[in-house]
């Protein structure tokens, strides 16, 4: 299966929405990888996110930030709406429209399984609605009527979708749109996995251990989460927790299954430990690189373990995960 390298977007002046900077992995990878794609491309560029400074702070590990600008991203609510205009950010509208054309990303940016994606999507679109723009991800075309009404409103002015998932690609075809085509998930190029297959591992005498995670969303399989991390740490595996998502509520704060699996599982404190992606990236990489499984309900933990050839069995609490399932296979 072939994966493009280089984005089919002629426009200078890029402006990313959609990846909300919630501290989660996933929507970070994914924005960083579309990040280094535009750049290679010499397009100047502006990302709207939940919080700017955090995620220009993160970012700057791995890129240098000095000539891209982070906004805050549009208001969903009326609560942040109040805070937007008290912390003066509608002064940032200009900023949108300086876009020549904006690149809508975020994993499954178009499902029913999340019931507000396409109003928060449109949202997003306020200051620069008229802009051209591309869709890029994962797309499940919408069955009721009103969300249809909101999906071709989005599609009007879309010049392209780069869809991650050949299913999607199926879907718009049938749907009657046709400018579409596979480009992977960009946390495919997030990380150069060359310099880790370069580097040379000593791999005697390392412990054995397996990498864990769960979120809310698939929360009804931690039973058998359970079972599979008890399994394994009976025959001597360390087992090491990676909070995929750090945000606030129990939706975005992996962090709160980490008692619960150590205290069911029966796993001791010296054999059990928390693995935080954000304090060493580098670290963190390394460490899955060399782990014996990893077992995850996060789309993105399934997708860089698989990306670096890690053994990995994943919990699909939505489709997205049985698509991204498919196009590893083929890869």
């Amino acid at each position: 299966m072939h994966i493009p390298k280089t984005l089919n977007i002629p426009e200078k002046n890029i402006l990313i929405i959609g990846n909300r900077s919630y501290k989660n992995l996933g929507d970070e990878l994914i924005l960083l990888g579309t990040v280094k794609l535009l750049i290679q491309e010499g397009k100047q560029i502006t990302i709207a996110a939940y919080d700017p400074h955090w995620l220009k702070k993160f970012f700057s590990t791995f890129i240098d930030t000095t000539e891209i600008t982070f906004i805050t991203e549009i208001p969903k609510g009326f609560r942040s709406w109040i805070r937007y205009i008290r912390q003066g950010k509608l002064k940032e509208r200009k900023l949108y429209r300086k876009a020549d054309a904006l690149i809508i990303g975020w994993g499954e940016i178009i499902t029913e399984e999340n019931k507000n994606a396409y109003r928060y999507r449109l949202i997003s679109l306020l200051p620069c609605f008229r802009k051209p723009r591309y869709l890029m991800g994962g797309i499940q075309i919408p069955k009721k009527i009103f969300n249809r009404l909101l999906f071709n409103v989005l599609l009007k002015r879309t010049k392209r979708i780069f869809a991650r998932d050949t299913e999607s690609l199926h879907e718009l075809k049938q749907y009657g749109y046709t400018n579409a085509e596979f480009f992977m998930d960009t946390c495919f190029f997030a990380y150069p996995r060359k310099k880790m297959n370069n580097e040379k591992w000593i791999m005697n005498n390392v412990k054995k251990y397996i990498v864990i995670n769960l979120n809310k969303n698939a929360e009804q399989f931690l039973p058998e989460i359970i079972q599979d991390v008890k399994k394994l740490y009976n025959q001597w595996y360390a087992v090491i927790y990676v909070p995929v998502a750090k945000g606030k509520g129990e939706k975005y704060d992996d962090m709160r299954y980490v008692h619960k699996i150590q205290r069911w599982a029966e796993i001791k404190d010296q054999r059990f430990s928390i693995l935080d992606r954000e304090e060493d990236f580098e670290h963190f990489i390394k460490t899955l690189a060399q782990a014996h499984l990893v077992i995850s309900s996060r789309l993105h933990l399934f997708l860089i373990a698989s990306f670096l050839g890690v053994p990995t069995k994943v919990y699909p609490y939505q489709k997205k995960i049985l698509k991204m399932q498919n196009i590893i296979e083929k890869l």
